[in-house]
């Protein structure tokens, strides 16, 4: 037997319990806890997030900041087009032709469904899955997104824009 469990054996009391002597809660639990003793009890580690979920916001980013940026580079190469066809036009003052205003009302919704859309979708998701941390990142991108975007053109020429494009 080892040093450390012999001394432990001599440090019990030697005093034999009878069989007909009630147990009391006191001699079924365990010792007091003392300074300096180890505890025993095993550390609950949380498992890794799920890998899917990582992907999805990972994703939802890159849709969002690259999708954003494409689509506001084809609204700006689409209006310049249209410019360019108001330019060459005989007569200045006709309107222009309704395939280039489709091509910029298209162009339009792509903007308002990346930069707004998407963050908002993925704040959403976030909250519906509680990742409290992706709900803020998703709303400040919202924010970042919203903010130019009906500073540059405010709600009511977006919504008159948006009615005009799909009313026909």
């Amino acid at each position: 037997m080892s040093p450390k469990k012999r001394k432990r054996r001599k440090d019990r009391p030697t005093a034999p319990v009878s069989a007909a002597a009630p147990r009391t809660r006191e001699a079924d639990a365990p010792p007091a806890r003392t300074e300096g003793r180890i505890s025993r009890t095993p550390v609950v580690v949380a498992d890794p997030p799920d890998r899917r979920i990582t992907l999805l916001w990972v994703v939802l980013t890159l849709v969002w900041a690259l999708g954003t940026f494409l689509a506001l580079a084809n609204l700006l190469f689409t209006a310049m087009d249209l410019q360019d066809a108001a330019v060459a036009a005989a007569d200045p003052t006709a309107p222009a032709p309704q395939e280039a205003m489709d091509a910029v009302g298209n162009a339009l919704v792509w903007v308002l469904v990346l930069a707004l859309g998407v963050p908002a979708g993925g704040a959403v998701t976030a909250l519906v899955l509680r990742r409290r941390i992706a709900a803020i990142g998703f709303t400040a991108a919202l924010v970042l997104s919203a903010a130019p975007l009906l500073w540059v053109m405010p709600p009511a020429e977006l919504w008159d824009a948006l009615r005009a494009h799909f009313g026909g």
